[in-house]
């Protein structure tokens, strides 16, 4: 079956790729209790496209953790099987213990292609989860709700520093908050741009970005190019 086929209903399989097996189960037991099935993934492949392989033929969604390494030879991140899950109109949610310390740093990347992110103990419950699934599978649809449009707008990286996951740069968003830094791993710029970050200390750029967010967490930043300069005068 293929998501625009049919809307998702009660009974469909959900793919459950979680690394420890007490949060696989505590996700199972939210599966169900949201009327769907739950499909536990326990060997986690060490290759992304052999992971997403196997959800398609097993499930017609995702529900996934974030740090999916631990014990293991898994060299990626969870919010990249959702973003590449949900690229492929299949419905996915990074469920995480680590949202509120990853979702400046490394969810960030690819956090464009990830509706809703949910933080395992508050957003543990049926009614978020199927929330989340149903915003999924609008935007796989091409249905985005106002805080999750992209629109073009001016980028100031303000200064750089060093974080656990390397180089961030730290941005100010003028039509989002223009007095608040916000977190950008600094490679999503240079990689876009060609441009050493340092050289790009002070300067305006601009990016697609979901400036009608509500926090920094949901911000996310697509195609940076450099922006406008600085009127003369100012």
């Amino acid at each position: 079956m293929k998501l625009l086929d049919r809307p998702l209903r009660p009974g469909d399989p959900i793919a459950i790729i979680e690394d420890e097996e007490v949060n696989r189960r505590a996700t199972g037991w939210i599966v169900e209790e949201a009327d769907f099935t739950p499909v536990p993934v326990s060997v986690i492949p060490s290759s992304v496209d052999e992971l997403i392989a196997e959800i398609e033929t097993r499930a017609v969604a995702v529900i996934c953790d974030h740090r999916l390494g631990r014990g293991g030879n898994v060299s990626y991140y969870g919010a990249e099987v959702v973003a590449m899950s949900n690229r492929r109109k299949i419905p996915a949610v990074l469920l995480t213990s680590y949202a509120n310390s990853d979702e400046n740093s490394s969810i960030r990347r690819w956090r464009s292609e990830i509706p809703m992110l949910l933080s395992r103990g508050s957003d543990s419950d049926p009614e978020r989860l199927a929330q989340a699934l149903s915003l999924a599978e609008d935007e796989c649809r091409g249905v985005y709700t106002e805080e999750r449009k992209p629109y073009r707008a001016i980028v100031r990286v303000q200064g750089r520093r060093f974080g656990p996951e390397g180089v961030v740069a730290e941005c100010v968003v003028t039509a989002w908050q223009p007095r608040t830094t916000v977190d950008v791993p600094a490679s999503m710029i240079t990689e876009n741009m060609g441009v050493p970050i340092e050289r790009l200390l002070g300067k305006r750029l601009s990016a697609e970005v979901n400036i009608y967010a509500s926090t920094a967490g949901e911000l996310y930043f697509q195609n940076f190019k450099m922006g406008p300069g600085v009127p003369s005068g100012w």
